[in-house]
């Protein structure tokens, strides 16, 4: 957790749910958003802190970058929709028209919770691009059913009452982020949860109901629990999940669970997701990808956004576009085009036949066959080969005029592998 690709990781995951995007944010607002993600991943700062901070940022979006969240959904309702699914894993979108049909929640309950962000004004601001988030003296919603406004409620726990002096939005921040809410801690919990076992204890993790409960509730609850009793300390949560038993299990089965892919009794093989997989690709093979508008050095965890990837490669591979808080814009699926990619494409392609990658490397410096397939194992798999593999590889290599394309040959088979492309 002190690596700086732990800080890539987790802001890349909170740079997609939060939608930070140029598209909505501008070039500059786009980068101090980001900027500000980092470092709050950075410095750990706690989940109920950073959610507080984002909810409540006003002023200039270059000055005190949080305000960004407003710039991306700049309606109440959208902005009620997101803030509700994406922190409190609620989908409250079902409930725009009519009444949920089949949980708790009402039309009149949507109105009533939008109106906490009735009263977010943006204007622009002095620099170019800029824009200032500030809170208006006015603006309501009004409930098209009654054509009546409609009053900022909370739809559980208590009421809202306003006093002098404590604006719509401190007042919701206050209620959401409370270690007494519900689903606040829940969410992210199960959130968290979701990064380390391809689901979540509730599945989709962005849609807490009733009807969805989850497959573990004495779980859930415990570590819930223990987050909050941390002070929503998301690096102790990280390290109390991965140092459990249900974390180190093998992805192999047995005849009790080979069919069970929701009771987390044995790990599930998760494909890499696209930034992953090309930086995996680019440090294996020694090979550094080149992406425009960034600099030099950059891997793909710590592109900036969407609009930032090397011939759609990332983009194929199921990067998001940031358009939604949903988890569903990130896809895992495997296809037959990203086979055809990865076998055909300039990713790999270019990786491994690159004069100043791995292979160049071991050429130039004489090693012999052994050295190169021990090499290419553990960079590539994490793990030396076996006798069967260094004798099949030996084989392949041996007496080759050129033994450059042979070893690209190898290299090229092992990133094309199941063992590389899935966490299992």
């Amino acid at each position: 957790m002190k690596r700086p690709e732990y800080v890539d990781h987790w802001s890349l995951k909170w740079g997609d749910l939060l939608k930070s995007n140029r598209k909505f944010l501008g070039q500059k607002g786009m980068w101090r958003f980001r900027d500000w993600v980092r470092q709050s991943v950075a410095e750990n700062k706690p989940y109920n802190q950073f959610v507080y901070e984002l909810l409540t940022a006003r002023g200039s979006n270059y000055d005190n970058p949080a305000a960004n969240y407003f710039l991306i959904a700049d309606q109440p309702n959208t902005e009620m929709e997101t803030t509700t699914q994406l922190f409190l894993g609620v989908r409250f979108v079902c409930a725009h028209c009519h009444d949920h049909p089949f949980e708790q929640w009402t039309n009149k309950q949507y109105f009533e919770l939008s109106a906490f962000f009735a009263q977010v004004g943006i204007r622009d601001g002095a620099r170019n691009l800029e824009k200032v988030v500030y809170d208006k003296d006015d603006g309501e919603i009004v409930f098209p059913k009654t054509g009546r406004v409609a009053p900022a409620h909370f739809p559980y726990l208590q009421p809202a009452h306003l006093t002098d002096g404590e604006g719509r939005r401190q007042l919701l921040a206050e209620w959401l982020t409370s270690k007494n809410n519900p689903y606040f801690a829940k969410a992210i919990v199960n959130r968290v949860w979701s990064y380390f076992f391809a689901r979540g204890i509730i599945d989709p993790v962005d849609d807490i109901r009733s009807s969805n409960p989850p497959i573990n509730p004495e779980l859930l609850t415990a570590l819930t629990k223990d987050f909050i009793d941390h002070h929503f300390d998301l690096q102790y949560l990280i390290r109390t999940i991965v140092d459990s038993r249900t974390y180190q299990l093998s992805s192999l089965t047995n005849e009790w669970n080979a069919d069970d892919d929701n009771n987390f009794s044995h790990a599930l093989p998760r494909r890499l997701t696209a930034e992953e997989l090309m930086d995996a690709i680019s440090i294996s093979t020694g090979s550094r990808m080149v992406f425009k508008d960034v600099p030099k050095d950059y891997l793909a965890e710590e592109l900036p956004d969407s609009k930032v990837g090397m011939g759609g490669f990332l983009d194929l591979f199921g990067r998001p576009q940031r358009e939604s808080p949903c988890e569903c814009e990130r896809r895992s699926e495997v296809s037959l085009k990203q086979a055809l990619n990865l076998i055909n494409g300039p990713a790999v392609g270019d990786a491994v036949a690159d004069p100043d990658g791995r292979i160049a490397r071991l050429i130039l410096k004489g090693a012999p066959d052994r050295e190169i397939i021990q090499d290419l194992y553990v960079a590539t798999l994490d793990r030396p080969p076996t006798a069967e593999e260094v004798q099949k590889a030996q084989d392949y290599l041996k007496g080759s005029k050129n033994r450059t394309e042979k070893a690209q040959d190898l290299e090229w088979a092992l990133l094309n592998s199941y063992a590389f492309l899935f966490n299992r």
